[in-house]
Protein backbone atom coordinates (compact mmCIF):
# COMPACT_ATOMS: atom_id res chain seq x y z
CA UNK A 1 0.00 0.00 0.00
CA UNK A 2 1.30 3.45 -0.91
CA UNK A 3 1.88 5.88 1.91
CA UNK A 4 0.01 9.15 1.65
CA UNK A 5 2.15 12.23 1.26
CA UNK A 6 0.77 15.14 3.22
CA UNK A 7 0.44 18.49 1.50
CA UNK A 8 2.68 21.16 3.00
CA UNK A 9 1.14 24.61 3.58
CA UNK A 10 3.22 25.97 0.68
CA UNK A 11 1.79 23.24 -1.58
CA UNK A 12 -1.76 24.29 -0.72
CA UNK A 13 -0.83 27.92 -1.32
CA UNK A 14 0.61 27.00 -4.73
CA UNK A 15 -2.65 25.20 -5.62
CA UNK A 16 -4.73 28.24 -4.63
CA UNK A 17 -2.51 30.64 -6.54
CA UNK A 18 -2.23 28.61 -9.73
CA UNK A 19 -5.68 27.02 -9.97
CA UNK A 20 -7.36 28.54 -12.99
CA UNK A 21 -4.24 30.12 -14.45
CA UNK A 22 -2.35 26.86 -15.03
CA UNK A 23 -3.55 23.45 -16.16
CA UNK A 24 -4.01 20.77 -13.52
CA UNK A 25 -1.30 18.66 -15.16
CA UNK A 26 1.18 21.54 -14.75
CA UNK A 27 0.26 22.04 -11.08
CA UNK A 28 0.44 18.28 -10.43
CA UNK A 29 3.88 18.13 -12.06
CA UNK A 30 5.13 21.05 -9.94
CA UNK A 31 3.92 19.32 -6.79
CA UNK A 32 5.22 15.91 -7.91
CA UNK A 33 1.68 14.48 -7.54
CA UNK A 34 -0.65 12.54 -9.78
CA UNK A 35 -3.56 14.30 -11.47
CA UNK A 36 -5.99 12.16 -9.45
CA UNK A 37 -4.32 13.09 -6.15
CA UNK A 38 -4.42 16.76 -7.07
CA UNK A 39 -8.09 16.60 -8.10
CA UNK A 40 -8.99 14.94 -4.81
CA UNK A 41 -7.10 17.61 -2.85
CA UNK A 42 -8.74 20.43 -4.82
CA UNK A 43 -12.16 18.95 -4.09
CA UNK A 44 -11.36 18.54 -0.38
CA UNK A 45 -10.20 22.16 -0.24
CA UNK A 46 -13.54 23.22 -1.75
CA UNK A 47 -11.83 24.61 -4.84
CA UNK A 48 -13.20 22.12 -7.34
CA UNK A 49 -14.82 24.73 -9.55
CA UNK A 50 -12.71 27.62 -10.78
CA UNK A 51 -15.86 29.70 -11.27
CA UNK A 52 -17.05 29.41 -7.69
CA UNK A 53 -13.50 29.83 -6.38
CA UNK A 54 -12.86 33.03 -8.34
CA UNK A 55 -16.30 34.59 -7.87
CA UNK A 56 -16.48 35.37 -11.58
CA UNK A 57 -18.88 34.35 -14.32
CA UNK A 58 -18.12 33.22 -17.84
CA UNK A 59 -18.86 35.32 -20.91
CA UNK A 60 -21.49 32.74 -21.89
CA UNK A 61 -23.21 32.96 -18.50
CA UNK A 62 -23.25 36.77 -18.69
CA UNK A 63 -24.80 36.55 -22.15
CA UNK A 64 -27.54 34.18 -20.92
CA UNK A 65 -28.31 36.42 -17.94
CA UNK A 66 -28.54 39.52 -20.17
CA UNK A 67 -30.44 37.52 -22.82
CA UNK A 68 -28.00 38.38 -25.58
CA UNK A 69 -25.64 36.47 -27.85
CA UNK A 70 -22.29 35.35 -26.36
CA UNK A 71 -20.51 36.94 -29.33
CA UNK A 72 -21.85 40.32 -28.19
CA UNK A 73 -20.16 39.90 -24.81
CA UNK A 74 -16.94 38.86 -26.54
CA UNK A 75 -17.14 41.99 -28.72
CA UNK A 76 -17.55 44.13 -25.58
CA UNK A 77 -14.35 42.52 -24.29
CA UNK A 78 -12.41 42.87 -27.54
CA UNK A 79 -13.65 46.26 -28.72
CA UNK A 80 -15.29 48.08 -25.82
CA UNK A 81 -12.88 47.51 -22.91
CA UNK A 82 -14.92 45.16 -20.72
CA UNK A 83 -12.30 43.61 -18.41
CA UNK A 84 -11.99 39.83 -18.46
CA UNK A 85 -9.56 37.06 -17.67
CA UNK A 86 -8.76 33.85 -19.49
CA UNK A 87 -8.81 31.00 -16.98
CA UNK A 88 -8.01 27.34 -17.40
CA UNK A 89 -10.40 24.90 -15.78
CA UNK A 90 -9.75 21.21 -15.28
CA UNK A 91 -8.06 19.66 -18.27
CA UNK A 92 -6.74 22.71 -20.13
CA UNK A 93 -10.13 24.09 -21.22
CA UNK A 94 -10.00 27.90 -21.34
CA UNK A 95 -12.88 30.14 -20.39
CA UNK A 96 -13.30 33.90 -20.44
CA UNK A 97 -14.23 35.05 -16.94
CA UNK A 98 -15.66 38.41 -15.97
CA UNK A 99 -15.64 39.84 -12.47
CA UNK A 100 -19.18 40.97 -11.63
CA UNK A 101 -17.97 44.22 -10.03
CA UNK A 102 -15.92 44.98 -13.15
CA UNK A 103 -18.99 44.31 -15.30
CA UNK A 104 -21.11 46.77 -13.28
CA UNK A 105 -18.41 49.47 -13.49
CA UNK A 106 -18.23 48.95 -17.27
CA UNK A 107 -22.04 48.78 -17.65
CA UNK A 108 -22.51 52.11 -15.88
CA UNK A 109 -20.70 53.93 -18.68
CA UNK A 110 -22.06 51.65 -21.43
CA UNK A 111 -25.76 51.65 -20.49
CA UNK A 112 -26.78 52.28 -24.09
CA UNK A 113 -25.49 48.81 -25.06
CA UNK A 114 -27.67 46.89 -22.57
CA UNK A 115 -31.42 46.43 -22.21
CA UNK A 116 -31.68 46.22 -18.41
CA UNK A 117 -35.44 45.59 -18.61
CA UNK A 118 -34.58 41.98 -19.53
CA UNK A 119 -32.33 41.55 -16.48
CA UNK A 120 -33.98 39.71 -13.58
CA UNK A 121 -33.74 41.42 -10.18
CA UNK A 122 -30.50 40.55 -8.34
CA UNK A 123 -29.38 38.08 -11.00
CA UNK A 124 -25.91 39.65 -10.87
CA UNK A 125 -25.41 40.67 -7.22
CA UNK A 126 -24.40 43.07 -5.86
CA UNK A 127 -26.59 45.13 -8.15
CA UNK A 128 -25.88 48.90 -8.13
CA UNK A 129 -28.75 51.24 -7.24
CA UNK A 130 -28.83 52.89 -10.69
CA UNK A 131 -29.88 49.58 -12.31
CA UNK A 132 -33.39 49.78 -10.79
CA UNK A 133 -34.10 52.94 -12.82
CA UNK A 134 -32.51 51.51 -15.98
CA UNK A 135 -34.66 48.38 -15.63
CA UNK A 136 -37.81 50.51 -15.99
CA UNK A 137 -36.68 51.70 -19.42
CA UNK A 138 -37.41 49.19 -22.18
CA UNK A 139 -34.73 49.87 -24.76
CA UNK A 140 -34.68 48.83 -28.37
CA UNK A 141 -31.19 47.33 -28.33
CA UNK A 142 -31.45 45.15 -31.40
CA UNK A 143 -27.78 44.81 -32.14
CA UNK A 144 -27.15 42.79 -28.97
CA UNK A 145 -30.14 40.50 -29.19
CA UNK A 146 -29.50 36.74 -29.03
CA UNK A 147 -30.12 34.87 -32.28
CA UNK A 148 -32.64 32.05 -32.42
CA UNK A 149 -32.08 28.93 -34.53
CA UNK A 150 -35.07 29.97 -36.64
CA UNK A 151 -33.54 33.41 -37.35
CA UNK A 152 -30.23 31.80 -38.32
CA UNK A 153 -32.06 29.46 -40.70
CA UNK A 154 -33.99 32.37 -42.24
CA UNK A 155 -30.85 34.48 -42.69
CA UNK A 156 -29.12 31.72 -44.62
CA UNK A 157 -32.23 30.94 -46.65
CA UNK A 158 -32.86 34.57 -47.61
CA UNK A 159 -29.17 35.19 -48.30
CA UNK A 160 -29.06 32.19 -50.65
CA UNK A 161 -32.23 33.46 -52.38
CA UNK A 162 -30.46 36.73 -53.19
CA UNK A 163 -32.06 39.08 -50.69
CA UNK A 164 -29.89 42.08 -49.77
CA UNK A 165 -28.47 42.67 -46.31
CA UNK A 166 -30.81 45.66 -45.93
CA UNK A 167 -33.87 43.55 -46.81
CA UNK A 168 -32.91 40.78 -44.38
CA UNK A 169 -32.08 43.32 -41.65
CA UNK A 170 -35.46 44.99 -42.12
CA UNK A 171 -37.35 41.68 -41.98
CA UNK A 172 -35.60 40.60 -38.77
CA UNK A 173 -35.40 44.01 -37.08
CA UNK A 174 -31.61 43.95 -36.98
CA UNK A 175 -28.79 46.03 -38.42
CA UNK A 176 -27.15 45.27 -41.76
CA UNK A 177 -23.82 44.82 -39.97
CA UNK A 178 -25.39 42.27 -37.64
CA UNK A 179 -26.72 40.33 -40.63
CA UNK A 180 -23.36 40.49 -42.43
CA UNK A 181 -21.50 39.15 -39.37
CA UNK A 182 -24.04 36.38 -38.79
CA UNK A 183 -23.83 35.22 -42.41
CA UNK A 184 -20.05 35.20 -42.17
CA UNK A 185 -20.12 33.15 -38.93
CA UNK A 186 -22.65 30.68 -40.31
CA UNK A 187 -20.83 30.11 -43.59
CA UNK A 188 -17.25 29.81 -42.30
Amino acid sequence: MKSKMKYAPEDIQLIKEQLGSHSLSTIARRLNRSMTALEVKITRLGLSHTKSYTGMITAGELARILKIDRNSVMQWILNHELDSQQRITRNKKKFTFINIDDFWAWAKSNRHKIDFSKLELDELPPEPEWVAEERKIAKQVTNYKAWTKQEEKLVLEWHCCGKTLAEIANMLGRTRESIRKKIKRLTE
